[in-house]
C-alpha cells in the first residue's frame, strides 16, 4: 500500500539540554488513518468533534512520546478519561506503525472523577513495563506530559497547532524555566526560532508569535543569535496508520484460549468473523479441518 508518511524529528538544544521531537505533518498521519480504513473497509466511527478530537490527540501524542526515545520500543495506551463515558486506545510499534481505537463506555462512567490510563511497553529482550496512573486532567492531550513527569521524571510539554506537532523533553539539568510556562503557540514560536537557521529542509513560515518571541529574547538576553545554531538532529523516523492484525496471529489468538471456551465460541459455526480489539479490521477465520 502506498501510503502517505508523517516524518519526524529528533533534536537536541545542546545548550539547554532539551530535547524537541518534531512533525509539520499531522495531516499524512491522519490521512494514512482514513486510507487504511477505506483500504480495509473498516466504517469511520461515529464520535463526536470532541471525540475525535481526543483520539487525534492520543494518536499524535503516543507518536512524539515514541519519537523520543533513543531505543525503540512498542507502546500501548489505554486511557479511560474522567468523567466522560468512553476510553482510548493507541498502540505504536517500533518501525513508527500506529492504531487508535475509540471505546463508547456504559453512560454511568460519566460520573467517575477519576478515571485511569495505563501504559505498556515492551522492549526486545527485556520485561514489558507497565505503568498505571490516574488522568490529573479530562482531555487526552495532557497524559504524554503527565506520563513523562510522573514515570520517567522528566518534564515534557506538548503544543499541537494546525498541522504541526513538538514535544519538548527536559534532559537531566536541562535549563527547563525556558519552556515550562509557554503558551502552545510559542513554545512552537520558540522552536521555529531554533530551526530557522539550523534546519533548512524543516524551515518554518515566519510568524508574528515568532517575531514577538524574537523581541522577548533579545530584551532579556541579549542578541537573539545564541537561539540560533544550537540545534542538532539526533534522529528521524516515519509514523503511519496500520496494525499487526492478519488471519496468522487472529488465528493463533483463537487457538490460545482454554478448550471449553474455544468449543463455545466455535459451537457449529464453520467460520468466525472477528474483529481487531486495536484497529477495527474485521478478519473472517474459517474452522480449521486438522
Amino acid at each position: 500500500m502506498d501510503r502517505p508518511l508523517a516524518l519526524y524529528r529528533r533534536y537536541l538544544w545542546e545548550s539547554k539540554n532539551i530535547s524537541w521531537i518534531y512533525t509539520p505533518d499531522v495531516d499524512k498521519l491522519l490521512a494514512s488513518r482514513q486510507q487504511y480504513n477505506e483500504t480495509f473497509q473498516i466504517a469511520d466511527q461515529e464520535l463526536s468533534q470532541i471525540q475525535r478530537q481526543e483520539l487525534q490527540d492520543l494518536m499524535i501524542g503516543a507518536t512524539l512520546a515514541s519519537e523520543s526515545q533513543v531505543e525503540r520500543d512498542m507502546w500501548g495506551w489505554t486511557v479511560r478519561i474522567p468523567l466522560k463515558p468512553w476510553g482510548l486506545f493507541c498502540g505504536v510499534e517500533p518501525e513508527g506503525m500506529v492504531c487508535t481505537r475509540f471505546l463508547h463506555l456504559p453512560p454511568a462512567a460519566s460520573e467517575d472523577p477519576v478515571g485511569s490510563f495505563a501504559i505498556q511497553r515492551v522492549t526486545a529482550d527485556a520485561p514489558v513495563r507497565q505503568t498505571s496512573l490516574i488522568p490529573r486532567d479530562t482531555s487526552a492531550r495532557y497524559l504524554v506530559e503527565q506520563y513523562f513527569d510522573e514515570s520517567e521524571q522528566l518534564p515534557a510539554r506538548i503544543a499541537i497547532v494546525n498541522n504541526e506537532a513538538l514535544m519538548a523533553l527536559s534532559m537531566p539539568d536541562a535549563e527547563w524555566s525556558i519552556v515550562d510556562n509557554l503558551k502552545e503557540s510559542d513554545l512552537l514560536a520558540l522552536f521555529h526560532e531554533l530551526l530557522k537557521e539550523t534546519d533548512p529542509v524543516f524551515q518554518p513560515s515566519a510568524s508574528t508569535a515568532s517575531e514577538k518571541l524574537r523581541q522577548q529574547f533579545a530584551a532579556v538576553r541579549g542578541s537573539v543569535g545564541t537561539l540560533q545554531g544550537d540545534l542538532k538532529i539526533m534522529h528521524e523516523a516515519v509514523y503511519y496508520y496500520g496494525c499487526r492484525c492478519d488471519e496468522t496471529n487472529i488465528r493463533q489468538m483463537l487457538d490460545n484460549l482454554p478448550e471449553a471456551q474455544r468449543t463455545a465460541l466455535w459451537g457449529d459455526l464453520p467460520a468466525l468473523e472477528i474483529e481487531c480489539p486495536r484497529c477495527g479490521r474485521k478478519h473472517t477465520i474459517r474452522r480449521s479441518t486438522t
